[in-house]
């Protein structure tokens, strides 16, 4: 029989003897690292719960109590791998290195916990072993292998995501070999010497390459069986001395910045928006200073698009394999290192300090068991064959990975209502609300759990979210008076859709990763992980809170809908995830970060199309000369029907630059000339004078766009936003100030009843977002009416005409989750009763502004069928609509 050096108890800790009984307490909490420490903490200091702890390893640590094996250590910086709730705790602990080893996490762990003083409520050295939720009782029962019972109303389960190794008997006779066999993730406690002797490591992930450069410092020769290459960067670990320890400890607030706010949870530079927005010299000097710099940093500060857009991603992916070549001496050997079967970031992206320099050593082999290489068939009593070779070892060295996400949850025996596992629940993938409970499964927390966002968040500051929600739903549930919070199932649906709507936008999928359970044969395929970062995630968290803990039944609360975030497609998720990013909340923003915001805009359209070109031009208004653009379609007979396109912004904000790509796109989906003037903004121009200057482009279109193609007897008005309110209220001025005979007027999203006080049902539901707020809508339309009163006015609120009689035919699109919904189909419904045509397109799970969003939302073109589809009846005949 083979030697399994198992990690043994720690001598060091003895076990804890207690009897078996039952007991009941108000919670439980699973695990004792970073996040068992901190929900301890929080329910038992904070709270004043009684709780109980239990960990099968033999002191706090969590991961970093197992992962002992040579060269464990974390890839994400020390000054950001630390708790960040306690000014104290951050202040009174240095690290010696910039990235610190297993052994100095594991002080710092049992240093905040002898702090917090948590042991004293744990049970170490103890396994769950079943946890059954007993329906008469509302509550777990939670059993141990030490035979304890504990009755618990909570339980917080922060057993870790990397905590369960992959099932060692997958590899074909491992139980034969004499030597002994290591596993990285249960390495033994005390040090082993590998001098003089023959190792093989299996893996090449992130485990197997920090062993591997440690393991070919000492071993006589080194075997290293790879299956699939990974890309392995520079983490430029070192040494950080006293000084500059005590200066990191004092300024941890300076030095972590705004983590929270940016999306792997590091204060990173912000990545730059598109690998294909700057030249190749300027993108390979890009990643030659992130590069420099080392660490995660070369995938976070890059460009948005490297984990969305596969040719984005080769740039650097090709860059790394670079880098490999160049340090790898035996070309054959640098082209097996170099991966070509996924996209960088797509499994997860070690870090490395010599690692590639390694197989340059003598006493190194690299063999290729893939299935295009050399595959392993067996283990035999003293060695590894593959197809064509036996290659003899004294010992191996198992770096194979972990079942990640599940495999510890699914290792307690967990029984919910109506005796259903977890699973069986979770038999086709997992489904969770917001990755930290689950429908069925009341008052259970899990910390980290499968698609929260943990995978590309730093996880301390990951835990302390997931920590705090769960202990302030704890906290809501006991002052309802209530025994349960538990998840809707239509809610968890609808978060389900989100988290694989959202991770299929990416391409995550296209490798076989941990992150999609691909590792783990019989393990299903699913939506593992929440991919878009952290700022979404949280303000997703914050929404579902915000709306009294929607799609949750707290006691006898009905659970309600999920909230406004979750109801948007994945697409516009998309967007707002890079909008949220490093963002100032809208109550800090100035005026000129709210026109700065507008402009950026320009980053998420679709691009101009050259089969149009652009016109400058002005028009006379009424005080002074302003710029306009016509766009029009190349090589197009004429005479064109004519959009005279009004741009958004509040108001206060945008410009003929921030809707140039939607009207040259405009232009030549309808073969139509397209005219977008500018106007004068508040809070410098209050109201009258955006609509005075639209009014006035109107008039000088309708004199002179025939030179440009255009056909006067066939214009339509059509603005976004603010510049559907405008659009309105220049149809109206048309008819009753003697101005052009309109063919037609298309609203998107507009304002129609701009008093900041008045009240629609989506002015409710949609007060807090997405994008468009109605603290922000209040602040705008303030800035422009100057005085409140003018918002009776139908020059400012088009609703308050006398009549909207004798008005050209209209179409008014709108979004479900805009504020502004309501007053624009009411507006529709006016129209239709004052005998006007008018045609209300509502699309679903869209938002204000989702125009302006159509380099990665599709479905914009349901805007643009619409539009074409109106326009169609305006080229029968001209200056009719039929």
């Amino acid at each position: 029989m083979s030697h399994l050096e198992e990690n043994p108890v720690d001598q060091k800790v003895k076990p804890i003897q207690h009897k078996t009984g039952h007991s009941e307490v108000d919670a439980v909490v699973i695990g004792c690292g970073y996040g068992g420490i901190y929900a301890m903490h929080k329910l038992r200091d904070e709270l004043k719960l009684d709780v109980r702890g239990f960990d099968a390893a033999g002191g706090p640590g969590g991961t970093w109590w197992w992962n002992r094996y040579p060269g464990a250590r974390c890839d994400v910086e020390s000054i950001y791998y630390s708790y960040s709730f306690s000014d104290e705790i951050q202040r009174g602990w240095t690290w010696s290195e910039r990235y610190s080893a297993q052994p100095e996490i594991l002080r710092y762990l049992e240093w905040v916990a002898d702090k917090l003083d948590v042991p004293r409520s744990y049970r170490f050295n103890t396994k769950i072993t079943s946890m059954v939720w007993d329906e008469r009782r509302n509550r777990w029962l939670v059993g141990t292998d030490s035979g304890e019972q504990v009755a618990a109303r909570f339980v917080v389960s922060a057993s870790g995501n990397v905590s369960v190794e992959k099932d060692r008997s997958l590899l074909t006779g491992i139980e034969n070999f004499k030597g002994k066999v290591y596993f990285t993730g249960t390495w033994p406690h005390d040090e082993v010497d590998f001098s003089g002797q023959r190792v093989g490591i299996i893996g090449t992930g992130a485990s197997g390459i920090q062993a591997i450069q440690e393991l070919a410092r000492t071993a006589k020769h080194l075997t290293v069986f790879q299956r699939t290459p990974n890309y392995a960067v520079p983490s430029r670990n070192k040494a950080v001395g006293p000084e500059q320890q005590r200066w990191n400890a004092e300024h941890w607030r300076e030095l972590r910045g705004n983590s929270r706010g940016l999306n792997f949870g590091t204060n990173y530079p912000k990545a730059g928006p598109s690998a294909f927005a700057v030249t190749p010299e300027e993108r390979k000097a890009h990643y030659d200073a992130n590069w420099k710099h080392g660490g995660l940093q070369i995938i976070a500060s890059s460009y948005g698009d490297v984990l969305l857009d596969e040719r984005a991603n080769e740039t650097l992916a090709e860059y790394i394999r670079e880098q490999i070549r160049e340090r790898v001496n035996d070309p054959e050997t640098a082209e097996l290192l170099c991966p070509k079967s996924h996209p960088y970031g797509t499994k997860r992206p070690p870090l490395e300090d010599g690692y590639y320099e390694v197989f340059n050593q003598d006493n190194v082999k690299l063999v290729d068991v893939s299935d295009a290489g050399k595959p392993i068939t067996e283990v035999t009593e003293n060695a590894i064959r593959t197809i064509d070779t036996d290659y003899e070892l004294d010992a191996i060295v198992l770096a194979t990975g972990f079942d990640a996400f599940s495999g510890a949850l699914m290792s307690m025996g967990i029984v919910g209502r109506g005796g259903k596992t977890l699973a069986e629940d979770w038999s086709d993938g997992p489904h969770t609300y917001l990755g930290i409970s689950s429908a069925g499964f009341p008052n259970l927390f899990t910390i980290t759990g499968p698609t929260c966002a943990v995978a590309f968040y730093n996880n301390p500051l990951a835990i302390e979210d997931h920590v705090e929600f769960a202990a302030n739903a704890i906290t809501r549930t006991l002052s309802a008076g209530a025994e349960v919070f538990e998840v809707d199932r239509a809610a968890e649906d609808a978060w389900m859709k989100m988290a694989h709507g959202v991770l299929h936008l990416t391409l995550m999928p296209k490798a076989k990763s941990w992150y999609m359970g691909a590792n783990i044969p019989g393990k299903p395929i699913a939506t593992w992980v929440w991919p878009l970062g952290a700022p979404l995630y949280r303000a997703m968290l914050a929404d579902v809170v915000n709306h009294d803990y929607a799609g949750i039944r707290i006691g006898n609360k009905p659970a309600g809908r999920e909230p406004p975030m979750l109801r948007v497609e994945p697409t516009v998720a998309l967007v707002l995830g890079a909008m949220l990013e490093d963002a100032k909340p809208p109550e800090d923003m100035t005026l000129e970060d709210t026109r700065a915001m507008m402009e950026q805009f320009v980053m998420v359209q679709k691009p101009a199309p050259d089969s149009v070109e652009v016109i400058e031009t002005s028009f006379s208004g009424p005080t002074d000369e302003r710029p306009l653009r016509i766009y029009r379609p190349r090589n197009a007979q004429g005479p064109l029907p004519v959009v005279v396109f009004y741009h958004g912004g509040g108001f206060i904000a945008g410009s003929i630059n921030s809707c140039a790509a939607p009207c040259a796109n405009l232009a030549k989906t309808l073969q139509a000339v397209v005219v977008s003037p500018s106007y004068r903004l508040a809070p410098e121009h209050p109201f009258p004078a955006a609509t005075d200057d639209t009014y006035a482009a109107l008039c000088w279109v309708a004199e002179e766009i025939a030179q440009y193609g255009g056909d006067p007897e066939r214009i339509v008005v059509m603005g976004e936003s603010a510049g559907g309110t405008l659009a309105a209220v220049a149809a109206q001025r048309a008819r009753d100030e003697g101005g052009p005979a309109l063919a037609g007027q298309i609203l998107l999203n507009p304002g129609i009843d701009i008093d900041p006080n008045a009240n629609t049902a989506s002015r409710t539901e949609y007060q807090d977002g997405p994008v468009l707020t109605m603290d922000m809508a209040k602040g705008m339309l303030s800035a422009y009416l100057g005085d409140l009163a003018n918002a009776a006015s139908p020059l400012a609120s088009p609703s308050k005409a006398k009549t909207l009689a004798e008005l050209p035919p209209a179409l008014i699109i709108t979004s479900e989750c805009d504020p502004l919904r309501d007053e624009g189909e009411d507006y529709a419904r006016a129209l239709h009763k004052a005998g006007v045509k008018a045609d209300i397109l509502r699309l679903k799970g869209l938002v204000h502004g989702v125009y302006n969003m159509s380099a990665f939302v599709p479905r914009t073109t349901e805007i643009d069928d619409a539009v074409k589809e109106f326009f169609a009846h305006i080229s029968q005949r001209r200056g009719v609509v039929a």
